[in-house]
């Protein structure tokens, strides 16, 4: 995987989004005496950062790895919870609005209200991955990272067989269903934020020909691995961020009726 637009401003647009995720999430809490927005921010947030800080702390960050914000570099030592809150958090949130209409399907004016504000997000997060799109094109390779390292793959695997072991015993109907259609959600926002940045090249298949030498893919592979990455490392591999909320009961997931 090789990508361009790390610092081409894609920090400055997930703080964006993360702080748009966060208001969510409170005014549900605090509004409409619903936790469950603010539970899966916190818990995506979670399981994203701790993931990030293993990576440091085993030194698989690349050496000048950093991130900054409107000119504001953040302390190395905290980018891992950055990086939750602004990778994780509105991942979890999007996952969960989606699954939100579902659940307010029979409730007309707060399905519609959950609808429209699906369809506000995921135009927002479009233009945001335009921006970043355009302003990273043709710049210089910021991150190359192998998609079928030994370590990669075992905890990918890990956490798709977790999730689903964990499904299985949860007490509540449909809770496949249910699970299926979060994912549904994440994988849609997926689409848009990261298969954006793929059509500009800016995040794409490559292929090492030498050392410190990497070529674009052929078109089929773009397709494949591409899709792979889509499917399996972003959105299957992180279902535990709701179902691991979902068991301890900190989520309530009755439909709502009128």
């Amino acid at each position: 995987m090789v990508r361009t637009f790390d610092h081409s401003g894609y920090f400055e647009t997930r703080f964006i989004l993360m702080l748009l995720a966060l208001t969510l999430a409170l005014y549900f809490y605090f509004k409409k005496e619903n936790k469950n927005y603010l539970v899966i921010f916190i818990s995506a947030t979670i399981f994203f950062g701790i993931v990030e800080l293993v990576l440091q702390l085993l030194g698989m960050r690349e050496e000048g790895f950093s991130i900054s914000i409107f000119g504001f570099e953040i302390p190395f030592y905290i980018t891992w919870l950055f990086q939750g809150l602004t990778e994780g958090g509105i991942h979890g949130v999007m996952g969960y609005l989606f699954l939100d209409i579902f659940l307010k399907k029979e409730q007309n004016e707060e399905y519609r209200k959950s609808l429209v504000l699906w369809i506000i997000f995921i135009i927002i997060a479009l233009i945001f991955a335009l921006i970043i799109g355009v302003l990273a094109k043709d710049q210089p390779i910021t991150s190359v990272r192998p998609m079928f390292g030994m370590i990669n793959t075992i905890y990918l695997t890990s956490m798709i067989i977790l999730a689903l072991i964990l499904t299985k015993y949860v007490k509540i109907n449909h809770i496949f269903r249910y699970l299926g259609i979060y994912l549904l959600g994440t994988f849609i926002y997926v689409l848009v934020n990261l298969e954006t940045l793929h059509f500009f090249n800016v995040r794409y298949i490559g292929i090492e020909q030498a050392v410190d030498t990497v070529t674009m893919a052929p078109l089929l592979y773009q397709i494949m691995f591409m899709g792979y990455s889509h499917l399996i490392e972003v959105t299957l591999s992180r279902a535990h961020y709701f179902i691991i909320p979902v068991i301890l009961g900190l989520m309530n997931l009755k439909r709502k009726m009128d």
